[in-house]
């Protein structure tokens, strides 16, 4: 809103035209997403639902909770609900809206609020949603949102290790990028298991993808010189971003060890769609493995491994956990020598606690993301 008020407010006060600086709306719109999370998201958690402990059902129909599922049971769960609540007004003044087109654009924020909504009914839920029925949920949601993302044209793209700008036709676009946002969803989702881990590689993820999106593809010299495409549109999603970090970072205020608020997967799926979407701003399919590599492996080798073991089983060879004292086949090695998501091998197999599967994550992240970036734009 404010972008579209400062073209009729300059002439009155010089100092309006602020209002349409990008980094003034980044600045302000984090800032307000994180006070109005910080201030109002505990007086939020007496009418949040307690988290139960990983709820399966009986043959019988009855609900139990998994073992070691306790440490978080009786917590406020489902704080992603609140806080996108909370963030909607930053979006609301901050995020960039002045023409007919950007009605592609609020489609892509609904769609963010969408997997927020699927991911809170499931937190309220007595049982939680079946695999298939979150699955097929979230592919509807990504393929909408790669579809409103490419706005049902051609999209421009550039790839790693290549100097070529390639144009990828809409019925290519759709699936691919669908299939990068479901992905996105699901391993942000998975990596949501210890106090802060989530939501801190999450928001270490967002913050590079604001630089990446301003800095080096939303800046015309920076992308000439590192013979990126540029983007004039790279920049108002990286108000976005900016905006959803501030709600994050607020939150992880409550959520560090010991935790006295979890966003439950209204949270973590909202988030991950975000990641998704200012992956694919950047026109570059690649880089989310860039920004987030160890939300990808935490995460996303549990997706892989389950989808693996269901191909086998449909070609009639399943495989399955080797019993006590039996030894293991090579195929029985490679899908059950680790534990996924990668947080709990670490600390059932390795002894790890809880918070040095954070602090160690977080300092491989940092690692891995300054080697990752110079690869995908210098070796080219």
């Amino acid at each position: 809103m404010f972008y579209f008020l400062s073209e009729f407010l300059q002439p009155y006060w010089g100092p309006f035209r602020l209002l349409r600086s990008h980094v003034v709306m980044m600045g302000g719109g984090a800032l307000l997403a994180a006070l109005l999370v910080w201030f109002l998201l505990p007086r939020c958690a007496a009418w949040l639902p307690r988290d139960r402990g990983k709820a399966v059902r009986t043959a019988e129909g009855a609900s139990v909770a998994v073992a070691g599922g306790a440490a978080s049971a009786g917590k406020p769960t489902g704080a992603g609900f609140p806080m996108a609540l909370l963030t909607l007004p930053a979006l609301c003044l901050f995020f960039p809206i002045y023409a007919w087109e950007s009605l592609w654009d609020v489609g892509i924020v609904l769609c963010v609020f969408l997997c927020m909504l699927s991911g809170w009914l499931d937190d309220r839920a007595d049982i939680p949603w079946g695999g298939l029925r979150k699955g097929l949920f979230d592919a509807a949601v990504s393929l909408l949102c790669a579809w409103l993302l490419c706005h049902n044209e051609p999209v421009p793209a550039w790839w790693p290790f290549t100097r070529a700008e390639t144009l990828i036709p809409v019925w290519l676009y759709v699936p691919l990028a669908g299939l990068l946002l479901f992905g996105a969803i699901n391993t942000t989702n998975c990596s949501d298991g210890i106090d802060g881990l989530a939501g801190l590689l999450t928001l270490f993820a967002l913050v590079a993808l604001v630089v990446m999106l301003y800095v080096v593809v939303g800046h015309s010299t920076v992308a000439d010189y590192l013979l990126i495409p540029h983007s004039n549109a790279a920049a108002k999603w990286a108000v976005l971003v900016a905006i959803f970090a501030g709600s994050l970072g607020a939150y992880l205020w409550y959520n560090c060890y010991p935790s006295s608020l979890m966003m439950g997967d209204a949270g973590s799926r909202m988030f991950g769609m975000v990641l998704g979407v200012a992956a694919l701003a950047t026109g570059n399919l690649c880089v989310l493995l860039v920004v987030a590599p160890m939300i990808l492996v935490n995460g996303g080798g549990g997706l892989v491994k389950l989808a693996c073991l269901r191909l086998l089983r449909l070609a009639g060879h399943p495989v399955a956990r080797p019993l006590p004292g039996e030894r293991p086949t090579a195929l029985q090695r490679l899908f059950f020598s680790l534990t996924f998501p990668l947080h709990d091998h670490c600390r059932k197999v390795l002894g790890w606690s809880g918070q040095q599967v954070v602090v160690r994550f977080l300092l491989l992240q940092a690692l891995l993301l300054p080697i990752l970036f110079l690869i995908l734009v210098k070796v080219r």
